[in-house]
């Protein structure tokens, strides 16, 4: 373990998501240095960059340390989870299309997908400093960052199946599609039976 850490073989996976996402998942494939436990690091940063990125926009309590405990540990989870679920279902959706599934593989893409969103911190940071509409640019750069992780693992998914980027992008979305629409006939449902509860 810390002969790889001092290899410093493991920054591979992280400039590759920068530079070329389908040698991210080459490398993925290739398991060396083990990518899956590795993948894990990267919701982690996430969470507590998402936390501090947040604070930046009003004065802080004691309530700040729960945040930065607590708080990341919780929101760490919740990203590991929607990241399993959505792979899951992406593998899943790959594989009624005749491809091969990997589910262990695009856990690791998907993960390895959110580091881009480390970058909110910093340029949030510029924009707080410098007074200059911070909320707006905090949102912009959010959904910017949000697409290119998008396109991280939309790169990732095509080179992993070898198809082209129309299947990727399907393949990226169903989750998205199945869990709204989901999310949406719930609800249709719950307003019914609160209005049966209501009337009778």
């Amino acid at each position: 373990m810390i002969e790889t850490l001092l290899s410093l073989r493991w920054t591979d996976y992280f400039l590759y998501v920068l530079v070329d996402p389908r040698s991210l998942y080459r490398h993925i494939s290739q398991n060396d240095p083990k990518a899956f436990a590795l993948s894990f690091t990267v919701p982690a940063a996430a969470a507590i960059v998402d936390i501090l990125a947040a604070s930046l926009f009003g004065n802080q309590t004691l309530f700040f340390f729960y945040k930065i405990t607590y708080g990341w540990i919780l929101l760490s989870i919740f990203y590991v989870l929607k990241n399993a679920v959505i792979s899951t279902i992406m593998d899943a959706s790959a594989q009624f299309q005749g491809m091969k599934g990997n589910a262990r593989e695009m856990v690791c893409l998907i993960n390895f997908s959110m580091f881009p969103q480390v970058f909110i911190l910093p340029l949030t940071c510029i924009f707080v400093a410098s007074g200059f509409a911070p909320v707006f640019f905090y949102i912009a750069v959010g959904l910017g960052l949000s697409v290119w992780s998008a396109l991280v693992a939309i790169q990732g998914i095509a080179e992993m199946h070898r198809t082209n980027t129309g299947k990727a992008v399907f393949i990226f979305i169903f989750p998205y599609i199945v869990i709204w629409a989901s999310l949406f006939f719930m609800t249709v449902l719950l307003f019914i039976l609160m209005g049966g509860y209501l009337s009778s």
